[in-house]
């Protein structure tokens, strides 16, 4: 339990967060750095959580070894617990070993609970403790995937614009899908093309990681002016694959600017 003195200086753990390849069948190492820059010795305990999504996309944590594509049974921390001196630092080292028969993304949360070494002073005239306390836990975010047999296979399951009216922009939305075993970053750009052809507007969309199955939609803003008609909006989506190239989508979105929210 860190007292209230020292949530106000700063304790932090890194990396936060680590996406790399890896070998079915090997084993790595990864150092995690906790810094105390309060006045109180912490004990910081090491553990990991499984992590998913929910039916609203939502993150959600659990106990070990129990979410899909759980990697939290392949991690063990030395050492499991450390006491780190006041301003201060120390080094946790995560040894991972990969299942032979591992293929696709994994992932696990590695967690360090810090509370404090030392008692708290009890002051017998005021009757009450020195401090006041209460416990803190970092998570980091560890997503692992192997660099033979992952398969990769995002689809566009649909597409909406929202056209341009005098008092709002444009919005595309794209329902996705990731069918494959590993996550995909999936980033993009479009562009609206007149009923000629000609380029009337572009824009871009950030990038958005899928899990394995996970379905969720990415969505981007416009800001211009349409004159009514008819137009085309096509939109390239990409995602990088380990030990493969990258690869890309095209769609296509047809849609109209009428008299009453042309711009």
């Amino acid at each position: 339990m860190i007292s209230v003195s020292a949530q106000q200086a700063s304790i932090s753990i890194t990396p936060a967060s680590i996406d790399t390849k890896i070998k079915a069948g090997a084993s790595y190492t990864q150092r995690f750095t906790l810094t105390n820059s309060t006045n109180e010795r912490l004990r910081f305990r090491c553990s990991s959580n499984d992590m998913w999504y929910d039916e609203q996309n939502r993150r959600i944590t659990a106990r070990a070894g129990t979410m899909p594509r759980s990697a939290s049974l392949w991690i063990q921390f030395t050492p499991s617990f450390v006491i780190v001196e006041p301003n201060s630092s120390s080094v946790v080292t995560a040894t991972i070993t990969v299942p032979q028969n591992a293929t696709g993304s994994f992932y696990t949360v590695p967690v360090f609970e810090a509370t404090p070494e030392d008692k708290p002073i009890w002051r017998a005239a005021a009757v009450e403790w020195s401090k006041a306390s209460i416990s803190i836990r970092f998570q980091a975010l560890m997503a692992l995937t192997t660099e033979t047999g992952s398969e990769y296979n995002v689809e566009i399951m649909g597409s909406k614009i929202l056209p341009p009216t005098a008092t709002s922009e444009l919005e595309l939305s794209l329902d996705l899908r990731n069918r494959g075993s590993a996550h995909a970053k999936v980033r993009g750009a479009f562009a609206i093309l007149d009923p000629s052809g000609q380029l009337v507007g572009r824009g871009t969309i950030d990038e958005k990681r899928l899990l394995p199955s996970q379905r969720n939609f990415v969505k981007s803003k416009w800001a211009g002016v349409l004159i009514p008609g008819g137009y085309t909006c096509v939109v390239t989506l990409s995602y990088n694959r380990i030990g493969l190239e990258p690869t890309s989508l095209v769609h296509e979105i047809s849609f109209t600017v009428n008299e009453t929210t042309a711009l």
